[in-house]
């Protein structure tokens, strides 16, 4: 039988639907007259694209089947214009479905791009080619981007899986029920198997969404043997359906490319690597912004407030420390970038031995006010203790990371260190159910 790769995104918006619920219709629908040769893949693109509805998720259905071409894009049109919102002018979607064997590298190219860049609309046309693929387009059609860039991420490198609890449309819009001490039990039995189930430090549940989309919860991990306990143990109600996805969730697909900070463009995704040359300083709302330099150029990078104890880490730098920053480029006023610390690798520091401290408070430099009295800020008047200078840094060399409440789905937890994995092959076992 012929082997489709059906890709699809941008079928939902900020108040309702999902395409990984649309996806879930569709392989109820697939599973009578088609055979899967992977998981179902969940891609998640480039974070930073400013018009993305959530998590900018696209997925893509591998299967062979006896159907042609135009009967499978049909159904899957079906079900989109069925499911999408129709209001918001943001929702655009796009459904492309390739006939192949292997996937074409036009395509992969493309889905490697799109974990990083923005891709025009025109460029993913191009990517086709000659390539046997056929597409559909609603509304602008922005979706069919993602829709072939999830083709192309074949996830031939490390990957992770997630199970998909969806709960009946009669529930969309109103609160989840999930035990919070059930998904700590499965969380304490499973250990590395599964991540960013809660966060340690608010104690924050963090396997539900908080929009009003189908997701009854969502739960992270390294197989799926092991994420299928999670329906044995994890109590719910309102469960419709589950899927079993096999994902680029948790590997850092994302941050690969090492870029100059004389290169960086808007939106991008990237890994840049060079010493700090402005001193740290936290700002309204408790956010900390410091600045970097490569040679090439100059960017500063910031921590802001939801990322809790990892703004401490970039604090505690000092003019002259080397760092590698991972992160997103945003736009900041008119003409300016920041980049958007996802981690931050401390590669060297410099000696400060008999520096005055930093005030707590608002980061100013602050002033002694004489042997044995303490300190007062320059800028604030708060004062501390003589004993506050102690002749040592705050900070080692090493990796820093948000707590997980403030990961992206794409950032690999440090859970996930040493659990990488090397390519798989199908068939895949059972990844699909109904409550």
């Amino acid at each position: 039988m012929p082997i489709y790769h059906l890709g699809l995104d941008d079928t939902d918006s900020l108040k309702m639907g999902c395409t990984t619920y649309i996806a879930a219709l569709l392989i109820e629908r697939l599973l009578k007259t088609s055979s899967f040769i992977d998981y179902p893949n969940l891609i998640r693109l480039n974070p930073n694209i400013p018009w993305k509805s959530r998590g900018n998720a696209a997925v893509c259905l591998r299967f062979e089947s006896d159907c042609d071409a135009e009967e499978l894009l049909g159904m899957a049109t079906e079900y989109v214009e069925k499911y999408r919102d129709r209001e918001d002018p943001k929702n655009q979607p796009g459904i492309a479905i390739c006939q192949s064997d292997t996937v074409p590298v036009g395509l992969k190219t493309l889905g490697k791009k799109a974990l990083s860049e923005v891709v025009p609309i025109e460029e993913a046309l191009n990517a086709i080619g000659n390539y046997n693929v056929k597409y559909q387009t609603i509304r602008g059609g922005r979706g069919i981007v993602g829709a072939l860039a999830a083709i192309g991420n074949t996830l031939e490198g490390d990957h992770t899986f997630e199970l998909a609890v969806y709960r009946g449309k009669v529930l969309w819009g109103k609160k989840r029920e999930v035990d919070f001490e059930s998904v700590r039990r499965y969380d304490s039995e499973v250990g590395d198997g599964s991540f960013n189930n809660i966060d340690p430090e608010s104690k924050r549940l963090l396997v539900t969404p908080h929009g009003p989309d189908p997701v009854l919860f969502g739960i992270r991990g390294e197989s799926p043997p092991l994420l299928m306990r999670a329906l044995d143990i994890v109590k719910f109600a309102g469960g419709e359906r589950w899927v079993i996805y096999r994902s680029n969730q948790g590997t850092d697909a994302h941050l690969s490319q090492r870029r100059r900070i004389g290169s960086l463009k808007p939106y991008m995704a990237a890994v840049v690597e060079g010493t700090v040359c402005k001193e740290p300083m936290r700002i309204h709302g408790g956010h900390v912004i410091s600045r970097l330099s490569d040679g090439s150029g100059e960017i500063d990078v910031a921590a802001y407030e939801p990322s809790a104890s990892f703004r401490n880490a970039l604090a505690a730098l000092v003019q002259g420390d080397a760092v590698r920053a991972y992160g997103g480029v945003k736009v900041h006023g008119q003409d300016g970038i920041t980049l958007n610390l996802e981690r931050m690798e401390v590669l060297d520091l410099v000696r400060v031995k008999g520096r005055n401290p930093r005030c707590p408070g608002c980061g100013k430099s602050m002033k002694s006010e004489g042997k044995g009295k303490g300190y007062q800020c320059r800028r604030c008047g708060r004062k501390e203790p003589a004993n506050m200078l102690d002749g040592e840094r705050k900070i080692c060399v090493g990796n820093y990371m948000p707590p997980p409440k403030a990961m992206r789905h794409l950032t690999k937890p440090l859970k996930r260190y040493g659990h990488e994995k090397s390519g798989w092959s199908g068939p895949p076992v059972v990844f699909y159910g109904v409550f």
